[in-house]
């Protein structure tokens, strides 16, 4: 064999090898990148859920102290400047006011509620009475924003002995002079709690060391537990019941070694990102969302794992087709250097491609080698193209037909943009998107077409050599299953499972933006005489003659469904019920001028009802039923709102 055969070959190997391994890893990245990103908007939501809900919640607590308990303000406002015996007599007022209120408070999540004065001295901590007097400027600056400003902020800040999500509230007497501020915060052991128990996302709390006193870690005051975590050794970790540190430090430590460069790399940037890793043949998804304190620095992270069996299975998936793809490739090569054998008198290169394309005469792929021209003009195609196309090798070689011709016209534009992508592309490979093709009998055909790019030596696209394949039937299955899947087997409408599907989405629609939504439940009358009369045949054939009319008589907007049995629906997107009876009442119309050759006169009665607010879907149903239940009663045939 020539040198330059077993270059060529040695080419070809490593570009179907390399084609295949930058495709897999193509859409390997993008699935891991679309899990990635979903679990981290997972988290961000929940987490956003549960500011905004804590957020309402202080807001309450602070309006329900002052407002509701009218002692609050006068006790602050005389303590302010009394003595501290005077105070202490003060405080214990205040403390038996609002001991059980706390408690109450405690069961809903909160923290702490602190009354501070407005030199930043502590007056009053309801979580540890026995502890006041102590200045916290310098410690705390969202007292001291607010003691400033006069107006309540909102943050995660640090204290003397814990962090917290805290909300401060300027304090007021009856003169409307400051006179300091009342503090209702939340641990992170509550959004811990909630992404565990509510929203099912495993998650734990790391603080960054520097936020706390050096001697807060082991103070008696400490109302959290920390530890170091695995994720990062500046960061400490909030364990507790349902974050012990065998899991949350030990086996992380372990599971986290292979990414834990990348992890502090990333958490470096102070941005929220996800990663993955492999440990004990399951994949995790460890999402980090950061904190930021009052002056917008990042101090803490809320960090999730999910288990993915998506990314688990995408790379199990990914190594499957290399191997395959590779094993190809030695086929594809094997086959190659036989036919380089039995041919030893090929001369030039573009000979020995002809012989290699040959190869596919008798497949059912066909092998096309186009020009990078206007129209893609054809320089080589396997002679089984008139199979797919219809059209022979000397049509397209005597250009009495040229390919882009073949494709169809909804479909070409976008050909020619996925080519013009592949030109750019490093990769020598690109796959298009299935697309439809005209044979020359004007049958439509689907096609799965894979190319390899060919350059010159001055790297100038002057080829294309692609695999053209017929997935027809391949697509109709799809078609077909989907079908199934929406479609009434009998009556070939919207079955339920689609119905139910809309509906929902409509319904979300009509509660977000106040839009009108009707419905009406139609039943075929004395359906079940026509069976017992005449047999189920006739009986199905009357029901397809009803859905068929009502098909074709029912609004472009509205959807129409078989609901079961001889029971229809008719959703009316945006449509009041006195529109959607008009309607009703002319598809009645439509249905009583049917009359079936051997069953007879056919008539319906209609139910019909109104979206009202606080509907749910079963309520809305079940008002309509009542509506049909008394068009059947008032005589059959007509239509009754509800």
């Amino acid at each position: 064999m020539k040198i330059k055969s077993i270059i060529l070959l040695a080419l070809i190997f490593i570009a179907i090898n390399v084609s295949t391994y930058y495709l897999t890893q193509v859409n390997q990245s993008k699935i891991i990148d679309i899990a990635l990103k979903e679990n981290l908007n997972t988290l961000d939501t929940h987490y956003k859920v549960l500011l905004e809900s804590q957020k309402n919640l202080a807001t309450a607590v602070y309006k329900s102290t002052i407002q509701v308990m009218s002692k609050v303000i006068p006790i602050m406002a005389e303590a302010k400047d009394s003595s501290k015996e005077r105070q202490a007599e003060l405080r214990d007022e205040l403390h038996k006011l609002l001991a059980l209120k706390y408690k109450i408070f405690r069961e809903t999540g909160v923290l702490q509620c602190h009354f501070v004065f407005s030199n930043n001295v502590s007056f009053y901590r309801a979580h540890k009475p026995s502890k006041f007097g102590d200045d916290l400027t310098g410690v705390r600056l969202d007292f001291e924003y607010v003691n400033t400003t006069q107006k309540p902020i909102r943050g995660f800040t640090q204290g003397r002995t814990t962090h917290g999500f805290r909300n401060a509230f300027p304090l007021f007497d009856k003169n409307n002079e400051h006179i300091g501020v009342m503090e209702v915060s939340f641990s992170s052991e509550s959004f811990q709690k909630y992404l565990n128990d509510i929203s099912k996302i495993h998650s734990h709390f790391l603080v960054n060391k520097k936020i706390f006193e050096t001697n807060a870690w082991s103070g008696e005051d400490l109302i959290l537990h920390y530890t170091q975590s695995s994720e990062n050794e500046n960061y400490m970790l909030n364990v507790g019941k349902a974050h012990k540190k065998e899991i949350c430090v030990d086996d992380n430590s372990i599971k986290l070694q292979a990414i834990k460069k990348e992890i502090n790399t990333k958490m470096l940037q102070d941005k929220a990102f996800s990663t993955y890793t492999q440990y004990d043949g399951d994949i995790e998804i460890i999402s980090f969302l950061p904190i930021h304190d009052l002056n917008n620095k990042v101090v803490a992270w809320i960090v999730s794992y999910t288990k993915s069996n998506l990314i688990k299975s995408t790379l199990s998936n990914t190594l499957v087709v290399r191997v395959v793809g590779f094993l190809l490739s030695l086929l594809i090569i094997y086959y190659m250097v036989k036919q380089i054998y039995d041919k030893q008198n090929l001369e030039n290169k573009t000979d020995e491609q002809n012989v290699l394309l040959s190869l596919f005469d008798e497949g059912d792929s066909v092998l096309f080698k186009w020009n990078n021209d206007i129209n893609w003009s054809v320089n080589y195609v396997s002679n089984n193209v008139e199979k797919l196309l219809g059209y022979t090798e000397s049509d397209f070689l005597d250009k009495k037909i040229e390919y882009a011709q073949c494709i169809h016209s909804d479909d070409l534009q976008r050909v020619i943009e996925e080519v013009k992508l592949g030109n750019t592309n490093t990769s020598v490979a690109f796959e298009h998107k299935p697309y439809r093709i005209i044979t020359k009998q004007n049958e439509i055909k689907w096609i799965k077409d894979v190319c390899i790019v060919i350059k010159n030596a001055n790297n100038d696209v002057t080829h294309y050599v692609g695999q053209v394949s017929d997935i027809t039937q391949m697509k109709d299955k799809q078609d077909t299953t989907e079908n199934k899947a929406y479609i009434d087997g009998l009556t070939g409408v919207n079955n339920r499972n689609k119905f139910d599907e809309i509906f929902e989405e409509e319904l979300k629609s009509t509660k977000r933006y106040n839009s009108p939504l009707s419905i009406a439940i139609i039943d075929i009358d004395k359906f079940k005489n026509f069976n017992d009369t005449f047999g189920h045949l006739i009986g199905d054939e009357v029901l397809i003659t009803m859905a068929q009319t009502v098909k074709k008589s029912v609004r472009e907007s509205d959807v129409f469904a078989r609901w079961g049995g001889e029971e229809f629906t008719v959703l009316f997107k945006n449509t009041s019920a006195s529109t959607a009876e008009e309607v009703s009442q002319k598809l009645k119309d439509k249905i009583q001028e049917n009359e079936h050759p051997t069953a007879g006169k056919i008539t319906a009665s209609f139910g019909v009802t109104e979206y009202k607010e606080g509907d749910t879907l079963e309520s809305i149903f079940n008002r309509c039923d009542d509506a049909l239940y008394l068009a059947k009663e008032n005589g059959r045939n007509r239509v009754e709102v509800l």
